[in-house]
């Protein structure tokens, strides 16, 4: 027979024991999440410092490292690599133009396209921004330029309706690293990178690395570290070209070329110094200077020449420029401080401008073209889209590239191209200019075929503005 006092203080025991139970498993379940807890940080944190956390690529911290694995098995297997700095173009503008949320998804569709069209054993990473490395072991010379190719190919058909028919296109830097190399990681990747800035200024798709990159790549550093005191200074000067017209042998206008005053006096030209102002961003800061001192320029020759009133001045725009939504209204404050009009200019872009700058540009030649000013399409007939782009936008002006000039007395095909622009112009009602008109018979030819301007060192070479004569000086 159970003892009922033994009863009670064996249910009394369980009874008191219950929370004591009951405290150490939850004890131990909160240790149990918390050591989980701890587990999925380590795991995030170690993934987050080998990923790229937009695109899931690798990012620098891991290419860094996996480039030096790879450059030491290549020692022993004595293969070459391929290393493709890849750069989007122009995406400032597009974040600028569609947001940053479309810049995002751009970057991650860029990483999509380049983890499918790389090889298997190809390691993609995302360095940062719109830059991307691809690390292609065991590659050739010729089958790394077939990639980048390829590359391009696949990034150019990247279509995002949020971008609205905006090009999307890359440029890329291949550097062929040998198994001897002993370059340092950085300086692998940095003849990568000046491959890629080559291929930008050339306008190419891709460039291959090789020794006198070196040597431009620290000209225009010296000059990007120049750009700020030149301009602050106005270090910067103009020469001046007149544009003919055809019927009055007056000007119609001139234009308005920078020069950059080397120490030793040597002029350098646009083609030396423009890159190395859009790259760094100093174009902006540039085109304002120009701007100021062409206008300034108009003034003092037309206070020489009293009936030089209809002349114009013609500049050149940049994409950067084109792309900030003040350029047209800052460019009439420029004027009207000194006391001219939009009718008093011309505005030169080329079609790569256009589609560099986005809609952005659109607007700001449409207000400039209201307000007075002629817009002149350069380099016409260069462009792989010059009929489009004649069609959607107003111009005033194309500018026969002086390519076609320079054989149209000798060569039937170029006259039949100049022709055929003349009877594009007549079409939608524009003026056209040849440039680079440089011997008697081109301009026989372009005045024969119908060109309403020209242009060129068999008028005048481009001079400071003291040294530019009278508008009429050719009649």
């Amino acid at each position: 027979m159970t003892n009922p006092s033994a009863a009670q203080d064996n249910a009394g025991m369980g009874t008191s024991a219950d929370p004591e139970v009951a405290r150490l498993l939850r004890r131990v379940e909160r240790e149990r999440t918390a050591r989980l807890e701890a587990e999925r940080i380590a795991e995030e944190a170690t993934r987050l410092s080998v990923q790229d956390p937009l695109t899931g690529l690798a990012n620098r911290t891991f290419l860094t490292a996996s480039l030096e694995t790879e450059i030491a098995r290549a020692k022993r297997t004595q293969h070459q690599i391929g290393l493709f700095f890849v750069d989007l173009d122009r995406f400032k503008l597009i974040n600028d133009t569609y947001g940053h949320k479309c810049g995002d998804d751009l970057l991650v569709a860029v990483a999509n396209t380049l983890r499918f069209h790389t090889r298997d054993g190809d390691l993609v990473g995302r360095l940062g921004g719109d830059e991307f490395l691809v690390i292609a072991p065991n590659i050739t010379e010729p089958a790394a330029v077939r990639l980048a190719a390829r590359i391009t190919d696949a990034i150019e058909a990247i279509a995002l309706p949020m971008l609205q028919g905006a090009d999307i296109q890359a440029s890329i830097g291949l550097a062929m690293l040998d198994p001897d190399t002993e370059l340092s990681i950085d300086d692998c990747i940095r003849r990568a990178d000046t491959a890629m800035y080559a291929a930008k200024r050339a306008d190419a798709d891709h460039r291959l690395f090789d020794p006198d990159l070196d040597e431009i790549t620290r000209r225009n550093r010296t000059l990007r570290k120049e750009f700020p005191a030149a301009i602050a200074n106005r270090t910067f000067v103009l020469h001046h070209q007149p544009i003919i017209q055809l019927d009055t042998q007056q000007f119609s206008a001139m234009e308005a070329l920078a020069r950059w005053p080397a120490p030793d006096g040597y002029l350098r030209p646009p083609g030396c110094f423009i890159p190395v102002a859009e790259e760094s961003g100093h174009i902006i800061a540039l085109g304002r200077l120009v701007a100021e001192l062409a206008f300034d320029d108009l003034v003092r020759w037309r206070s020489r020449y009293t009936h030089a009133a209809h002349t114009r001045i013609s500049i050149n725009a940049s994409p950067r420029e084109l792309g900030r939504v003040d350029y047209a209204s800052r460019i009439e404050a420029t004027l009207a401080s000194r006391d001219l009009s939009p009718h008093d200019l011309i505005v030169e872009v080329t079609e790569s401008t256009i589609r560099e700058a986005g809609r952005i540009a659109e607007q700001n030649l449409r207000s400039l073209r209201h307000l007075g000013a002629k817009i002149a399409l350069d380099d016409f007939g260069t462009g792989y889209s010059s009929i489009g782009r004649l069609r959607a936008h107003a111009f005033d002006i194309l500018k026969i590239d002086r390519t076609f000039i320079s054989g149209v007395a000798e060569k039937a095909d170029d006259r039949a191209v100049v022709k055929a622009i003349l009877a594009l112009a007549e079409v939608f009602d524009v003026e056209v200019t040849a440039e680079g008109v440089e011997t008697p018979e081109q301009l026989e030819v372009v005045t024969e075929l119908g060109c309403h301007a020209a242009q060129g060192w068999l008028f005048a070479r481009a001079k400071p503005i003291n040294d530019v004569g009278s508008p009429t000086q050719f009649c």
